[in-house]
């Protein structure tokens, strides 16, 4: 079976269903890619991420360059496999910036770097960061 693109209610049903996504980043000729949990808010679309960093973090001088960055989130599901590519700029907010339910949403995360690294979080900074979307597209590749 082709695959077959998805509407914008399909991405935001998926979006809205996952908890964890990875970020790619790019620094003059150097990518990187990193697993995050996210919360997805559809009237941007913004994508929220809690972001750990440790010591000497490659991900905070990816992310200082200020370039643009990809998102991808994906799974298999009944219906085949699926992906959801988002493309856009991501900042970095305080918590007064934000409406408090995005605040709660991205506090209870489950951040995959612990679970990977099994750093003590006394060793890390946090942070909430937005991707503004300027791109979503998504596919649904049958089984």
């Amino acid at each position: 079976m082709p695959a077959v693109d998805m509407d914008a209610l399909e991405i935001a049903e998926f979006l809205e269903s996952r908890a964890t996504g990875v970020l790619s980043l790019a620094k003059d000729d150097d990518g990187y890619a990193v697993p995050v949990s996210y919360t997805y808010v559809d009237d941007g679309p913004y994508i929220y991420l809690r972001l750990g960093y440790g010591p000497d973090s490659r991900k905070r001088a990816f992310l200082e360059t200020g370039g643009a960055v990809s998102f991808v989130v994906y799974d298999e599901t009944d219906e085949g496999w699926k992906s959801v590519v988002a493309r856009g700029h991501l900042d970095e907010l305080s918590k007064n910036s934000l409406d408090s339910i995005v605040v709660e949403s991205v506090e209870h995360l489950d951040i995959p770097y612990f679970d990977v690294h099994d750093r003590p979080v006394e060793n890390l900074e946090f942070t909430i960061a937005r991707i503004t979307v300027t791109d979503l597209t998504g596919i649904v590749e049958g089984s």
